[in-house]
């Protein structure tokens, strides 16, 4: 009997132990983030660096100061990136009235609306029209030719502390994209609206969202694009 209880006993111990091993392996994974993410968003983190001189919006929106007064307006790569093919853009009217952190412009993508907000207070004064002449040339040069509108801005000073710049914002993307990466992995139980499995066992994240819909949408807009 009591060989059979010291038995027991060196058991349970090795089998404590295994598994606190196992939590330690796991933390330190998760920590050095070999494991928590997928191969897309490792491309998405090693490449994406905004331009110096962007301002950024928690919305994923740019907004570039010109020597005019007016500011430029656009997707940040980050955005672009993840969203895939667009079908076309619907750009604000001339003269339209617009305020931070609110609706300001769209994405269609096979029948779906992706809205996004303006990351200043301002008046619509300029609009690109070229950008549906080839959408997907917004994915190339995001923060060039893939601007969207220009406004003349009515509080900038104010609007300018709720964005970020420079190391804050490629910092902050990063963050975005360790965020977004969880996101995927939280959601993989439902494969048909995550999109495709890649053999390492991650998930392809560039274009991800046309594979979107329902509910796992909605839920990525209000997280990632407000």
């Amino acid at each position: 009997m009591v060989i059979l209880l010291v038995l027991i006993t060196v058991l349970g111990c090795i089998t404590v132990e295994l598994i606190l091993r196992r939590r330690e392996q796991r933390r330190t994974a998760d920590e050095s983030g070999v494991l928590s993410f997928p191969a897309g968003v490792l491309t998405l983190l090693a490449s994406e660096d905004p331009p110096g001189g962007l301002f950024l919006h928690s919305g994923h929106t740019w907004a570039k100061l010109g020597t005019s007064g007016a500011v430029q307006v656009g997707l940040d790569g980050f955005a672009r990136r993840i969203l895939g093919r667009i079908d076309r853009f619907e750009l604000p009217a001339e003269g339209a009235h617009l305020r931070q952190g609110e609706p300001a412009f769209s994405a269609l993508q096979s029948g779906k609306r992706i809205e996004f907000v303006s990351p200043v207070d301002g008046v619509v004064c300029a609009v690109n029209r070229e950008i549906n002449a080839d959408p997907q040339g917004s994915k190339r040069d995001p923060y060039g030719k893939g601007w969207a509108f220009e406004v003349r801005p009515s509080d900038i000073p104010r609007n300018l502390k709720k964005l970020r710049i420079g190391a804050e914002a490629s910092a902050w993307v990063a963050r975005e994209a360790r965020s977004f990466s969880e996101f995927l992995c939280l959601h993989r139980a439902v494969p048909q609206e995550v999109g495709i499995t890649l053999p390492d066992g991650g998930i392809h994240a560039e274009g991800i969202m046309e594979t979107m819909d329902g509910e796992i949408l909605q839920i990525a807009i209000r997280k990632y694009f407000r």
